[in-house]
């Protein structure tokens, strides 16, 4: 293995309560109710105007404010990335581990790129990494698979010699197509994600070559 390429929300970061507050603002200015962390983490994964979207589904607001509000949440979110987020398992740990393993590491992810860097430079994660790639870095999202080929680019890699690791079946339908083994994490989201226990991640450091302990 080459590379490791990683999903954020969900799978390194525990994102959903800031992510949660910024849309709970957004809802303030136009008088809707607040939602729940546990809500609104089910929205997650397809991006800032997929999220947004959705909501406005759920609680019948008006499909023509989804483009405006989009941009209030994310301006909100933005100004407040990571109050309350943290990082999953042993993220900390075992990024620098693989990293000094010289296995190149990436992240491809449907946040924005610019608030995608903001968040894991303010977790200690960004230096680690050797490319990130967001919802705005090409013109697709996931599932999509051009933004994992392009991560895979970046890093030097071909599909059979990375692997992606993610917390939805949107994560694990990108991986499929674009031909990248794909580990999914065994907490949040990631456990109703039907897979074979194989494919299971149960921490990061499992990642590492066998001749390189775990920290």
């Amino acid at each position: 293995m080459k590379a490791a390429i990683f999903d954020l929300d969900g799978t390194l970061v525990d994102s959903a309560p800031d992510i949660t507050h910024a849309v709970n603002r957004m809802l303030a200015d136009r008088g809707a109710p607040a939602q729940e962390v546990s809500f609104i983490e089910t929205l997650v994964g397809e991006g800032a105007r997929a999220l947004v979207a959705k909501l406005h589904r759920a609680l019948d607001l008006p499909a023509e404010d989804v483009d405006r509000d989009t941009r209030i949440y994310l301006d909100y979110y933005a100004a407040r990335p990571v109050a309350e987020s943290r990082l999953y398992a042993d993220a900390a740990t075992a990024l620098p581990a693989l990293r000094a393993a010289g296995i190149r590491l990436g992240v491809c992810t449907n946040k924005p790129q610019a608030l995608a860097e903001q968040v894991l430079d303010r977790l200690g994660l960004l230096a680690h990494l050797s490319a990130v790639v967001g919802a705005d870095t090409t013109p697709h999202v996931k599932p999509d698979p051009r933004p994992l080929l392009h991560t895979l680019d970046a890093l030097g890699a071909a599909p059979g010699e990375a692997v992606y690791v993610g917390d939805t079946g949107i994560d694990l339908a990108c991986a499929r197509a674009a031909g990248v083994p794909c580990r999914i994490v065994d907490w949040g989201t990631g456990r109703a994600v039907p897979v074979e226990d194989s494919t299971r991640l149960a921490r990061f450091g499992d990642l590492l070559p066998a001749s390189v302990p775990a920290a």
